[in-house]
């Protein structure tokens, strides 16, 4: 959808940014199940963050002809779940108090995302405590309630925001006491909550209309590359990613995300060719099926913004798979900056020698 954008301000003698400020979404505006956006929609603020932190214009100027070539996307990606599923699901989680502080009891497991450390940090911060002080339970049924399933953001904003009205409900329940001289005075302590589907999320699941996600994130990304000549290969030198994710819960994390999804995205883009043979996968080991290295990464430059959606964690939306959404795109349309019309991918060089001109 980007890389057509890019071909319609080809067609029409339009400014890429501009094609996309004109028809860019805003708050008010209704997605195509019939959503209406609320503020924390961020598809222009995006736009304009990300144009200026790349210096688009100026770079999208000087580069012609010196195989040299920049170009943008603009991308929203859905966060969290809605319809009939998650209101059945009925979530929960627990907090348990300990004699150093809390331990996190849910059902969500840690497979290399950041689960732990980002409900920790949750619970962390509504307490008040230190993030040292807050323990997370094995994922064990027999000893953690059913908090649904390990998928995306909502293990950050359904779960995350569970999390939270707990660790609100036991610091009240502590006042000035430390842990260990409540656990003295009252007991153990466990307080379980479950998910509450904000009023206003209605979704129609026969005909699929209304509020087909939670809320969005928004981003835009820029990436620039260098073509070589001779062996018809593209480099990318720098990339930029613009993201709204409502509220960085760690944010050193947020950035690892945003840093490796769009390395993923560039290896999508640039080198990850799937070879079929026979209905079979030929290519299904790393030593035939190519995936970026640093060498083949360019420098990131991620600004995060934070526009915050009500009913996540202090605000947080989504930023597991959103990284990935934008820089394929955003690579080709660097690619179509340097006058080769890609319309497929990877652009490797085999491509590349039989793509057609753009313009003569």
């Amino acid at each position: 959808t980007e890389v057509h954008m890019e071909r319609i301000a080809e067609a029409l003698g339009i400014d890429p940014v501009k094609l996309r400020e004109k028809n860019a979404l805003r708050a008010g505006d209704t997605t195509a199940t019939g959503q209406k956006l609320g503020k924390d929609c961020s598809a222009l603020t995006v736009l304009k963050k990300a144009v200026e932190k790349s210096n688009f214009r100026k770079k999208r100027k000087s580069y012609a002809g010196k195989n040299k070539g920049i170009g943008l996307s603009l991308f929203f990606h859905g966060s969290g779940f809605t319809g009939i599923g998650e209101v059945m699901l009925a979530s929960e989680a627990s907090l348990e108090l300990t004699r150093k502080g809390a331990r996190i009891l849910v059902a969500n497991t840690e497979i290399g995302q950041g689960t732990r450390t980002m409900l920790a940090q949750i619970v962390a911060d509504a307490l008040g405590f230190s993030y040292e002080r807050i323990d997370v339970s094995e994922a064990d049924t027999g000893l953690v309630p059913n908090s649904g399933p390990t998928v995306a953001s909502r293990t950050c904003m359904v779960v995350g925001k569970i999390l939270q009205r707990c660790a609100a409900e036991m610091k009240k329940k502590l006042g000035r006491m430390t842990p260990a001289a409540y656990l003295k005075k009252h007991g153990p302590l466990v307080i379980t909550k479950k998910y509450e589907k904000p009023p206003e999320i209605i979704w129609d699941e026969k005909n699929y209309r209304g509020h087909a996600y939670g809320t969005y994130g928004w981003g835009c990304d820029v990436s620039e590359v260098e073509f070589d000549p001779d062996t018809y290969e593209v480099r990318p030198t720098k990339f930029t990613a613009v993201q709204d994710i409502g509220k960085a819960i760690h944010p050193v994390q947020v950035v690892g995300q945003i840093e490796g999804g769009s390395a993923q995205g560039v290896g999508y883009a640039l080198l990850e060719d799937v070879v079929m043979r026979d209905g079979k996968m030929a290519n299904a080991s790393l030593t035939n099926y190519i995936i970026p290295t640093t060498k083949d990464t360019p420098d990131f430059d991620v600004v995060v913004v934070e526009n915050p959606y009500r009913h996540g964690p202090y605000g947080a939306k989504g930023v597991g798979e959103m990284p990935i959404d934008g820089a394929p795109p955003a690579v080709i349309n660097a690619i179509r900056h340097l006058n080769l019309d890609v319309r497929s991918i990877p652009a490797t060089p085999e491509r590349l020698m039989e793509a057609p001109c753009i313009s003569s």
